[in-house]
């Protein structure tokens, strides 16, 4: 049964806090943003902050969290989540969908993410969106993992890439 059609993505409220962190820690484990995380971004960010939730149950099945750098000449896709009987049914792309469409609608010269190097489910989701891979960055986040960066620029500016990758 194709549960896609019945989830819908919406703002997040902060009724979703302790939702989107059940998600996040299903997904991520013990590397899961925390609710002081989701409170913050949303305070920051409100447009940024997307959830999809299942219309038959009311549960919230993913969540897509987004951010704009200084200046606001980058975005940031800081991390996106979909619990496992949720994923290959488009939920993800439509988060990426509308998280894209608020980094563009704010303004944003490209946006950037991180992702595993072996996570190929998504590499190809940040690939449809027109995201290529700049850079390999050693022990990103101090756990002794890799992380690839990859860049979508959505209006002309000079990319990372066009910059040598710094």
């Amino acid at each position: 049964m194709n549960a896609a059609p019945e989830v819908i993505v919406r703002l997040f409220t902060p009724a979703d806090l302790l939702p989107c962190t059940e998600v996040e820690q299903a997904v991520y484990g013990s590397g899961a943003y925390s609710t002081y995380f989701f409170r913050q971004l949303h305070d920051l960010f409100p447009r940024l902050l997307w959830v999809a939730e299942d219309q038959r149950t009311g549960k919230i099945v993913g969540h897509l969290c987004a951010a704009i750098g200084q200046g606001g000449q980058t975005g940031w896709i800081l991390n996106t989540a979909v619990l496992a009987h949720y994923r290959r049914q488009g939920v993800g792309r439509r988060l990426m969908e509308q998280g894209m469409a608020e980094l563009r609608a704010a303004g944003v010269q490209r946006a950037l993410v991180t992702s595993e190097p072996e996570n190929e489910a998504a590499l190809r989701l940040y690939e449809r969106f027109g995201f290529r891979p700049v850079r390999l960055e050693p022990d990103y986040y101090g756990d002794g993992c890799d992380r690839l960066i990859l860049e979508c620029v959505l209006n002309e500016t000079q990319s990372l890439a066009d910059e040598g990758g710094k």
